[in-house]
């Protein structure tokens, strides 16, 4: 017979103390539930991922997190550039359907991580740094979450170890995404001057840059900082990739003009679905779910609604006994597979078609309806029936002929 639940430690032990660790067990212990937050490094730290989108606003206001300054930057929306040919297109969130906050942030992910992390403390979680988790068993009654010296037990567990895929690399359920970016590298610079700001604008964008190897990002930061990143395919890169790009680019070479220059950082292997991210008394959150790749910066906004769908379904489950149910998140993950499925599908036309030409730099981008379902789109606003945009990208990924847009008055059908 299984323990009763006073005798368990934890009613949710939560592996990963990032941006959906956090989110969820600030949630989780808001409606009451007892709540470990396990994780094996330290606060503050380095991450990318530094660009929010319009839709996980309301997720970060419903924690109580307030943007600061010293990590936030105000921001309008992307721009995409192709130096080579001298092409550049800015989308602005404020052109977006009806719906999401008309603007996001860039965020110093140190800085943020730690604010959602102290802000989980706050309301009643418990955290434990530098706490390695090596196995986590799932039984019927209890989960039993394992520390080299010292076992924990609790009734749900919720990875959220990220591209360390703690539940996923157990159950040896992540499948490799081969047909988006493989590896990144990355650098930031210190010190921007008053030039580089001035170009860069009041509105921040994160600029997009189109290469002929894949797609480069530049990113504005708080504190007169930059971040950029080339991502590729191959899933080999050396530092010198990305210094050869940066000394080849007008524009990034403007803006850090005089600014002092990190190590290069890099990240392999990082698109992958888990295909069972859930189960009895256990759910994956954010990276450890599935990752599909930074081009639109979905994987941070994406981990915040995640980790508000799992709390709400879980809270009221913890408290009617019912949470060891197998089938408990598969509403969630239904949810989850839209925002993934409409990502993945325009992820996989920016690598794999003529998308940029078309809808980026190109005529079908310019017709005020589909640009604004586009701006939608990057806005994370995924999760709406009345986007013929999502819907074509929706109906091209299941491989059916693309339908006249429901409300939008044109058809995609046939578009490249």
């Amino acid at each position: 017979m299984g323990m009763t639940t006073d005798e368990l430690d934890w009613d949710v032990i939560v592996v990963g103390g990032g941006p959906g660790g956090s989110a969820v067990a600030t949630l989780l212990a808001a409606a009451g539930s007892r709540v470990l937050l396990l994780d094996r490094g330290e606060f503050p730290r380095f991450h990318i991922g530094e660009s929010l989108l319009p839709v996980c606003l309301p997720v970060l206001a419903r924690l109580g997190v307030e943007v600061d300054p010293a990590w936030a930057l105000y921001k309008r929306g992307a721009e995409f550039v192709c130096e080579q040919t001298g092409r550049r297109r800015a989308f602005d969130f404020s052109r977006a359907l009806p719906g999401p906050p008309r603007h996001a942030w860039q965020v110093d992910r140190a800085g943020f991580d730690a604010a959602l992390s102290t802000r989980a403390e706050q309301c009643g979680v418990t955290r434990r740094f530098g706490a390695k988790v090596q196995r986590v068993n799932l039984g019927p009654d209890e989960v039993e979450v394992e520390l080299p010296d010292e076992v924990l037990r609790a009734r749900y567990v919720i990875d959220a170890t990220g591209q360390n895929r703690l539940l996923a690399r157990q159950h040896a359920s992540a499948e490799p995404l081969r047909r988006f970016g493989q590896t990144a590298a990355f650098m930031r610079f210190d010190g921007l001057g008053d030039a580089a700001l001035a170009e860069i604008g009041p509105g921040h964008d994160i600029r997009v840059m189109i290469t002929a190897a894949g797609w480069g990002w530049v990113i504005p930061l708080a504190q007169r900082r930059l971040s950029v990143g080339l991502v590729c395919r191959e899933s080999e890169i050396a530092s010198h990739v990305l210094d050869r790009y940066i000394a080849g680019s007008p524009l990034i070479g403007r803006w850090t003009q005089g600014a002092t220059a990190s190590e290069v950082g890099v990240e392999r292997n990082f698109s992958f679905k888990n295909l069972r991210p859930h189960g009895c008394r256990f759910a994956c959150v954010g990276d450890a779910a599935c990752f599909l790749d930074p081009v639109f910066s979905s994987g941070v906004s994406l981990a915040l609604m995640g980790a508000q769908a799992i709390a709400d379904r879980l809270a009221p489950a913890l408290r009617d006994g019912c949470e060891r149910d197998e089938k408990l998140m598969a509403p969630v993950a239904a949810f989850m597979e839209q925002g993934y499925g409409v990502f993945a599908s325009m992820i996989d036309r920016f690598y794999n078609t003529r998308f940029v030409e078309h809808f980026i730099f190109g005529e079908y981008g310019h017709h005020e309806r589909i640009h604004d379902e586009l701006v939608s789109v990057l806005a994370g606003d995924v999760w709406r029936n009345d986007n013929g945009f999502a819907r074509m990208l929706m109906s091209s990924r299941r491989h059916e002929k693309p339908a006249a847009a429901v409300g939008g008055g044109h058809s995609y059908a046939g578009k490249p």
